[in-house]
């Protein structure tokens, strides 16, 4: 087999020549054999390629220059010598006739180098019958995704959950070329070159027309966006579709590692829910009727449960400590909403589960995400806010809404903990202190510090130098907040927020940093007198729907 990972290979070349063209695409279990052959800051995708080369013994691989990075890896693959066929094709900047005449000398290096590796000639019924013709795009509505590449795992994620077929139009998807016309039985370098320019271009190539096209197609629903870990061509694209799209848009971000299910998870059913537009879909059967509902919010450090009568008022809640399986920590927090009620089990006519652990939690009826029930809970508590700003233990969210209620976007933090409430928990036990003792303590400073970084370990390190420079706790603390006060503010900057501002979430206890991330915003920011249960509250609200 001979690796690729570009949609300009010429794999009907290949095959015409008896090679067998394998797709590198899939995501790494680690990069530690990639960092052996290069430098630790490559890119995450050319990172997994090397770890994939090693992985599945290839000795062939064919390369395209179309980015710094890999042509970092033809050179560091040259240097080990491990292959016993490299070749790395020059990919013109654009489309003209002097590109197709580029290309076809490429092409035709090519052919000579792997035709006198392989001992092999040209089979003319081989390259014409590895053409596929062009598919077509769904006729009824889909979810494009654009942008650079995606791992395979993620694609079928996106097929599995959005509610819409999806096409792949990122980089590397859709490569399905023609024969070339005109051509006979001889190989025709300079027509099969046209054939492989005509397809989207890369954008390294040029400002891609295909982009604008795509986003005029009436059957168009939504878009999910696609970027690799620091690659900035697909980033600045991004950038300016977020100015010419009024379509439901979700930006996604992967490594080439295994994705945080979790939070992907999150980010794309909450897309899904955007796209659907109302009450999604029951799930399970309903249980007999009864007089109450519930919802519950697991998060990673505490599970909120709330119960509403089925005229919707607030009768009980309750919250726990999670546990180390989200199944333990929801079936006390149900015990406890049962106690403190003195309902029999059978009172609960619908449950609806959120949060990281909705998917273990067996007794719900339905699941809901974070995304929606923290809207709609915070739209029933306050109708006029616009921006809520909801901070656990494990992930912060900005999620923006409209008069109605309705989220028209939000962002997530990625996979760090950096400004959420573990780093702060961790934090606390760096100054020996419990939660509650930085909130209490953080308002009363004096000297105006600065933490210059909210990664957990670096912003460690600097806390116990301000410690041993004799630094007071309480300076020390507000350093702290407006730390996590500046990374909040950073994600609200992402999604277009505005005020009116509610923050929810464990973190929003803490008045240091809402009051500091008031100051970043330069509004005031609300908090709801028990701001961990908006989410159960939410997802209780689901609950009523759906017995209504």
């Amino acid at each position: 087999m001979i690796g690729y990972a570009c949609k300009y290979t010429p794999l009907e070349l290949i095959e015409a020549l008896g090679g067998e063209p394998l797709y590198l695409n899939a995501e790494a279990e680690h990069f530690e054999q990639a960092e052996r052959l290069c430098h630790s800051n490559l890119c995450c995708y050319s990172k997994a390629l090397l770890q994939n080369c090693k992985k599945f013994g290839l000795r062939e691989l064919f390369l395209v220059n179309c980015c710094d990075s890999l042509r970092r890896c033809y050179d560091a693959l040259l240097e080990d010598g491990g292959l016993d066929f490299l070749f790395l094709m020059d990919l013109p900047s654009c489309k003209t006739g002097c590109a197709q005449a580029l290309l076809a000398e490429e092409l035709h290096r090519f052919h000579d180098a792997y035709a006198k590796y392989r001992q092999s000639t040209f089979d003319a019924r081989r390259f014409r019958g590895a053409f596929t013709p062009p598919s077509a795009l769904p006729t009824q509505p889909f979810v494009g995704v654009l942008g650079a590449r995606l791992p395979d795992t993620l694609l079928q994620t996106l097929q599995k959950k959005l509610p819409y077929p999806v096409a792949d139009l990122s980089c590397g998807g859709n490569r399905r070329l023609a024969f070339p016309h005109g051509s006979d039985d001889a190989f025709d370098a300079k027509a099969y070159a046209a054939e492989l320019l005509a397809q989207p271009a890369c954008l390294r190539m040029e400002l891609p027309r295909e982009t604008r096209a795509q986003l005029s197609n009436p059957r168009l629903a939504g878009i999910v966006y696609h970027t690799v870990a620091f690659c900035d061509y697909y980033t600045f694209e991004y950038a300016q579709l977020r100015e010419k799209t009024t379509l439901p848009l979700l930006k996604l971000e992967t490594d080439y590692l295994p994705f945080a299910g979790g939070q992907a998870s999150t980010r794309i059913e909450a897309f899904a829910e955007t796209l659907r537009r109302g009450a999604p879909a029951q799930k399970r059967g309903k249980r007999p009727m009864g007089t109450h509902v519930v919802g519950i919010d697991s998060g990673s450090t505490t599970t909120n449960i709330a119960l509403l009568d089925l005229e919707g008022n607030l009768c009980e809640s309750a919250t726990v400590r999670t546990g180390p399986k989200a199944k333990l920590g929801a079936h006390k927090a149900l015990e406890q909403i049962l106690a403190q009620s003195g309902l029999p089990r059978e009172a609960l006519c619908y449950a609806v589960a959120t949060g990281y652990g909705r998917e273990n939690i067996e007794w719900a009826d339905h699941t809901v995400t974070e995304i929606s029930c923290h809207a709609r809970g915070a739209h029933h508590l306050f109708e006029q806010v616009r921006t809520i700003i909801d901070i656990g233990g494990q992930d912060s969210k900005v999620i923006r809404l409209a008069e109605n209620g309705e989220v028209v976007g939000f962002v997530m933090n990625d996979k760090c903990a950096a400004g959420t409430g573990r780093f702060l928990e961790m934090m606390a036990r760096t100054l020996e202190l419990e939660l509650a003792q930085m909130g209490e303590r953080g308002i009363r400073w004096e000297k105006d510090l600065t933490i210059s970084s909210v990664c957990s370990v670096f912003a460690e390190s600097e806390v116990i130098s301000l410690i041993a420079d004799n630094h007071a706790e309480a300076d020390i603390i507000h350093g702290l907040n407006k730390a996590v006060a500046g990374k909040t503010a950073a994600l609200c900057h992402r999604v277009d927020a505005h005020a009116p501002y509610l923050m929810t979430g464990g973190v929003a206890y803490n008045p240091g940093v809402v009051q500091a991330l008031a100051e970043k915003l330069g509004e005031p920011v609300k908090t709801a007198e028990n701001p961990e249960l908006c989410g159960a509250l939410g997802a209780a609200l689901y609950a009523l729907d759906q017995v209504r």
